[in-house]
């Protein structure tokens, strides 16, 4: 009974945080998007996954929302190498925008690719799977809100992720950097660029470590998905950018679903 007990409050503990990190909505220059977590373990392995989070916030009454969506897809051509794609969009809607103070809406955008191996450790004939990867990948996109900019990153991102017949669990280090160019200050004064901290944020690529844990259970060519992403910056400049994103989704094994098929 004192487990169950413990389980229960642990269960409530994480919900309520979640629901916490849904609730509220703010404008960054910068927030990880959710990571990728293909874990294959076979040559015509592939996965799709759909991901994201909604938010609201309110201030004199008025309610501001956000959205962030993710789309990843996976395949593996032959034993050991691993593709893998992302679209990432983030959308902030304000309830009464002000241009001059910089209350604005905020759309951002990122499409990237990855190429990586992996490797089983160990598999088990009833499913259960230790397996290590690593990939790397590059993409870009675009920012449009108080200023406007142009972007790309880099990353590295190695991970280890333990496979059962109907529960994933996978952990993934990433580190990204990226390089934002095309800085239009959308009319903004000197002064509102420089408390904002964005005088120098084309100087150079910014660094972030971003850590990501996921989980993910149903059956098995179809499963739900709950990831928590941190994102430490690795730099000293001023502009705002967010340390964390948690994200719900569905994950649909393609491989897996043939086979059922074939039977």
């Amino acid at each position: 009974m004192m487990k169950t007990n413990k389980r229960i409050h642990l269960i409530t503990l994480v919900f309520t945080v979640s629901i916490l990190l849904l609730a509220s909505c703010s404008r960054y220059y910068y927030q990880p998007n959710a990571v990728s977590m293909p874990m294959l373990k076979d040559k015509n392995d592939a996965n799709l996954a759909v991901n994201g989070r909604l938010g609201t916030g309110s201030a004199d009454n008025n309610r501001d929302y956000s959205s962030v969506f993710n789309f990843h897809g996976a395949y593996s051509p032959v034993k050991y190498l691993g593709l893998m794609t992302t679209l990432s969009t983030y959308n902030y809607s304000m309830a009464n925008e002000d241009p001059s103070t910089g209350d604005v809406d905020a759309y951002a955008m990122l499409f990237e690719g990855g190429v990586g191996g992996y490797y089983p450790i160990f598999e088990r004939s009833n499913g259960l799977a230790l397996i290590a990867d690593t990939y790397v990948g590059y993409g870009g996109g675009r920012l449009n809100s108080d200023v406007n900019m142009r972007f790309n990153r880099t990353f590295i991102q190695p991970g280890i992720h333990l496979r059962f017949s109907f529960v994933d669990v996978g952990i993934a280090l990433r580190y990204s950097g990226i390089k934002y160019t095309n800085f239009d200050a959308n009319g903004m004064s000197e002064e509102y660029i420089e408390n904002q901290g964005l005088t120098n944020i084309t100087d150079g690529r910014k660094s972030f470590f971003e850590p990501a844990f996921t989980i993910r259970g149903g059956y098995k060519f179809i499963k739900g998905q709950f990831q928590i992403v941190g994102a430490t910056p690795m730099h000293e400049d001023k502009w705002k950018s967010n340390k964390s994103l948690v994200t719900f989704g569905v994950f649909f094994s393609i491989d897996e679903l043939m086979k059922l098929k074939s039977k």
